[in-house]
């Protein structure tokens, strides 16, 4: 298992292994967390990967319309367009 130390200034080297293996780039963003006694180190890409609800808002924006009056006129027509 690799090792690693604590240096001045509270830094520390990822063994290059590690690195490659996470795929860790030049200038990433890394999450650091202390879970139950262990201190955990996530690459941030892999935070964003996770569906977040709000990444999902002012989606459909414009998607009917623009305005209110758009909207309606929008939806009005769908409905008129269904078969009864």
């Amino acid at each position: 298992m690799p090792e690693i130390r604590m240096r001045p200034k509270n830094q520390v080297t990822l063994p290059a292994s590690v690195v490659r293996e996470a795929e860790i780039k030049l200038d990433d963003r890394l999450n650091v967390t202390y879970v139950n006694g262990s201190i955990v180190i996530t690459p941030k890409q892999a935070a964003q990967d996770q569906c977040d609800i709000m990444s999902f808002a002012g989606i459909g924006h414009g998607l009917w319309g623009n305005t209110p009056a758009e909207v309606e006129q929008t939806l009005r027509n769908m409905k008129n367009s269904w078969q009864r």
